[in-house]
C-alpha cells in the first residue's frame, strides 16, 4: 500500500497527542509548576534569609523551563488564534509567587523572575519561529509576532536595558530575516516605456505587484520600531529598501494618482519615532522628497494634486519644502488649512 502524506495539522496533533505522556512517569509534586512554587514560598516564608542567599530566583528559570516549554508546545505567536501565554497553568503559578495572592504585598518578592522565565523559555520559542518559520513578507504573521514582542517589551521588560543572552539571539535572527529578505526576496523589474503605459500589460501588472510587495515588506519592517536598533532599522528600511528598490521604481512611474497614492503609502509605513519631532527631512529620505517636490512643480495649477503630496511631505517631516512650495506657488492658506506644519495632527 502506498504511504498517505499526512497534512501539517495532523503532524502537528500527533505531536500535542504524544506531548502528553512526557510526565506521565513524573509525581504531579515534580511536573506541576504551582505546586514546585508552593515549596520555594514556604520556603521564603520561614527561613527568608537563607532563600534569598541561595539565589533561588537566578535558579528558578532553569528548573522550571522543561516544563514551560512543554506546555508552550501548541503556542505559535505567528498566529492570531493561537492562544495566549499569559493564559497558560504555568504563567499564574510564577506571577502569583512573583507578586503575591491578589493585593497581598510579599516583603521579599522575586520581581524580576517572570520576567527572566520569559525571557529564558517565551523569547527562545519566538527566536526558533524567526528563524525556521517567519515569512517577513506575510502582514499577519508580522503583526503577530511585533505585537507580541512589544508586550513582551511594556509589561516584563525584556528589551529594556542591558541585553542578555537570549535576547540578543532574537534580535541578531529577526535582524538576519529581514535583511535576507530584503537582499533575495525583493525583486522589481525595469521595463521599457512602452510596457508599463498599458497598465493591462502582463509586465505592468507583474511590476505593480512587486512593487506592493515591496511596501508591504516596509510597512511590516516599521512595525519592528522600538525593539529593533533604530540604525539597523533605517539601514533595512531606508537605504536599501527605499532608496534601492522603491525609488528607482517610483521615478519610472507615469500615472499622476498612482504615484500619489504609492507615496502616500510608504509614507505612513515609516515610524513615527524615526522623526523624533525633527522639522528637518531625514538624509535617508532626500530623495523621496525631491521626487514628491519634482511632481510639486509637474501639477503646480492643481491645487488639490498639490495639496495631496503636501501631505505626504508633510507626514516626512518636509517642513522647509513644504514652505518653499507655498511661497513659490502661493499655497500659504494651504498650509494652515490642511495644518501641515502641525506634526501631531498628521
Amino acid at each position: 500500500q502506498a504511504r498517505q502524506t499526512k497534512t501539517k495539522e495532523e503532524i502537528r496533533a500527533d505531536i500535542l497527542l504524544r506531548s502528553q505522556t512526557v510526565f506521565s512517569d513524573v509525581q504531579d509534586d515534580f511536573c506541576n509548576v504551582k505546586k514546585i512554587l508552593s515549596r520555594f514560598e514556604e520556603w521564603r516564608k520561614s527561613y527568608s534569609d537563607s532563600y534569598h542567599s541561595a539565589y533561588i530566583s537566578l535558579c528558578l528559570p532553569k528548573l522550571l523551563n522543561p516544563i514551560i516549554r512543554h506546555q508552550l508546545l501548541a503556542w505559535n505567536p505567528l498566529k492570531d488564534a493561537s492562544g495566549d501565554f499569559e493564559n497558560l497553568p504555568w504563567f499564574t503559578a510564577v506571577e502569583t509567587f512573583c507578586h503575591g495572592h491578589g493585593h497581598e504585598e510579599l516583603e521579599h518578592t522575586d520581581r524580576r523572575t517572570l520576567s527572566n522565565v520569559i525571557e529564558k523559555t517565551v523569547l527562545p520559542k519566538i527566536t526558533a519561529f524567526v528563524e525556521l518559520v517567519w515569512d517577513p513578507m506575510s502582514h499577519q504573521q508580522s503583526v503577530c509576532l511585533s505585537d507580541v514582542c512589544h508586550r513582551l517589551k511594556e509589561d516584563y521588560s525584556i528589551f529594556e536595558g542591558e541585553q542578555s543572552k537570549p535576547v540578543k539571539a532574537f534580535i541578531e535572527a529577526v535582524v538576519r530575516r529581514l535583511r535576507s529578505c530584503v537582499d533575495e526576496d525583493v525583486f522589481i523589474p525595469l521595463y521599457p516605456k512602452k510596457f508599463l503605459e498599458d497598465r493591462s500589460s502582463p509586465q505592468s501588472c507583474f511590476r505593480e505587484q512587486q512593487l506592493w510587495t515591496a511596501i508591504k515588506l516596509l510597512g511590516n519592517m516599521g512595525k519592528w520600531d522600538l525593539l529593533l536598533p533604530e540604525t539597523v532599522l533605517m539601514e533595512l528600511m531606508l537605504d536599501k529598501l527605499l532608496n534601492r528598490y522603491l525609488m528607482t521604481t517610483l521615478c519610472s512611474q507615469t500615472q499622476f494618482n498612482n504615484t500619489v497614492l504609492t507615496c502616500k503609502k510608504i509614507a505612513d509605513s515609516l515610524p513615527l519615532s524615526l522623526f523624533k519631532g525633527g522639522n528637518i527631512c531625514l538624509p535617508q529620505l532626500r530623495n523621496f522628497e525631491n521626487h514628491l517636490v519634482q511632481k510639486v512643480h509637474t501639477l503646480c495649477k492643481q491645487q488639490s494634486a498639490v495639496v495631496e503630496v503636501m501631505q505626504v511631505l508633510s507626514r516626512v517631516r518636509c517642513n522647509d519644502s513644504i514652505m518653499a512650495i507655498a511661497e513659490k506657488y502661493h499655497y500659504e492658506d494651504v498650509i494652515y488649512s490642511h495644518q501641515l506644519l502641525n506634526q501631531e495632527t498628521v
